[in-house]
């Protein structure tokens, strides 16, 4: 690229605190351009630490970026939204644009407008999920119908599951119920939880689409953080199926091949390079190739990285990558799944 992609911060919490660092591994890249925030002295310090200048307004910001990402605390992001969207100005939106349905019908009026807005919807573009959809769109499973999702809580695990069952916005039918369960404390965030054991919430829901395709929603919080959680998916289509990183696939004359996804990584045994992700492959199909090698990004790092190109590719040339109508529809599911849940019945969506 000529120039690194120059891009405004609105909040300066922990999420907006991760695309700066993202930057600074990457400053070929990108370049933050500077954050606006609701308490300028609250932030000062912190802004100075990371390099970035203090702007008063979103419009002056804007002037001096390609395009701004609002990070806001999500019960404040509809507001921010519509006055971005009101000022036309380009957006990048991290999650949830909405996060109830007061919240929702405000954005479903925003996106109606077609704002110039998109969200950063990162989990479809982690590399082993990426990997997955590859496979997908090569047809080595035939036509996949169902899926079962324990990846990503909420609106996360409703877009894996309408990408992988390649669905728009399709009526639902949604069963669904909450249990509790113990587990072992583990730190999060730098916080010492001692060695006691909590109560944590377990949500499973059973989506059933008008087309007859199906899903299962299956997630606990602490898979976010615990390694005593891990995370779960299987995907099967007609001629074959993947369970987490094993594919299974049928071949001509009655054959049948089982292929691993594997990660080709360096910084590992004796490598003296950075530990940073190469490829993803499965037999001898490449499956996924990370743009940002060598650079010493997680996985969440690099599709968060991945949602910034994006962006600004949408600027220059309209392709939209998951607009905020898109968006909409992932949140309605999530809500109509949390409805399931808190009455006990059956819930149809939209």
């Amino acid at each position: 690229m000529s120039r690194p992609i120059r891009f405004g911060l609105i909040g300066l919490g922990w999420r907006g605190e991760q695309y700066v660092r993202i930057a600074r591994q990457l400053p070929q890249w990108f370049e933050p351009a500077g954050v606006v925030v609701r308490n300028p002295d609250k932030y000062r310090d912190l802004a100075a630490r990371l390099g970035l200048r203090l702007c008063r307004t979103p419009q002056e910001l804007a002037r001096d970026c390609d395009f701004v990402v609002a990070a806001v605390a999500k019960a404040a992001a509809p507001a921010v939204l519509a006055e971005l969207a009101a000022h036309g100005i380009p957006v990048l939106a991290e999650t949830p644009p909405a996060h109830d349905s007061a919240a929702l019908r405000q954005m479903e009026a925003v996106a109606a407008q077609s704002p110039r807005i998109q969200v950063a919807e990162q989990y479809p573009l982690l590399p082993h999920h990426a990997a997955r959809s590859a496979l997908i769109r090569s047809g080595a499973l035939g036509e996949v119908r169902h899926v079962q999702v324990s990846a990503g809580h909420g609106y996360h695990g409703i877009a894996l599951i309408r990408r992988w069952l390649d669905l728009r916005d399709e009526r639902c039918r949604i069963v669904a119920q909450q249990f509790t369960h113990p587990v072992l404390e583990v730190p999060v965030r730098g916080r010492d939880t001692g060695d006691g054991v909590e109560l944590e919430r377990h949500d499973i829901a059973l989506l059933s689409f008008e087309g007859g395709k199906s899903a299962v929603y299956d997630f606990t919080r602490s898979q976010y953080f615990s390694p005593l959680r891990q995370n779960r998916v299987l995907i099967r289509g007609s001629h074959g199926e993947i369970r987490d990183n094993e594919v299974t696939r049928s071949l001509d004359s009655g054959m049948f091949d089982t292929l691993t996804i594997r990660r080709i990584q360096d910084g590992m045994e004796g490598s003296l390079a950075p530990l940073s992700l190469r490829e993803l492959w499965a037999g001898s199909e490449r499956l996924y190739i990370s743009p940002f090698y060598p650079a010493p990004l997680s996985d969440e790092e690099l599709a968060i990285a991945e949602t910034l190109v994006r962006m600004d590719d949408y600027i220059r040339t309209g392709t939209s990558f998951y607009s905020l109508t898109e968006a909409l529809v992932d949140v309605r599911l999530s809500l109509a799944i949390e409805t399931a849940i808190a009455s006990g019945v059956p819930v149809t969506a939209p």
